[in-house]
């Protein structure tokens, strides 16, 4: 992979990292989210079709208020 342009010397890799976001009133934690990382800064970018792809499952199906998987 290429140099990472916020440091200039570490090299990025391909890596799953934990993803938070808050939607609605929930917060959303995804386990393993394809990401670019820095091996020596930490700086990351998650990949675009991930997001992409998360957005569109949360926008398709909104949950009512106050569900949560213990309610299963």
């Amino acid at each position: 992979m290429s140099l990472c342009p916020s440091c200039q010397a570490g090299r990025l890799q391909r890596r799953g990292l934990t993803y938070l976001q808050w939607h609605n009133d929930n917060l959303l934690i995804v386990n393993r989210m394809p990401a670019i990382v820095c091996e020596i800064c930490g700086d990351h970018v998650y990949e675009s079709d991930a997001i992409e792809h998360l957005q569109q499952l949360l926008w398709s199906h909104l949950p009512e208020k106050g569900y949560s998987s213990k309610d299963r």
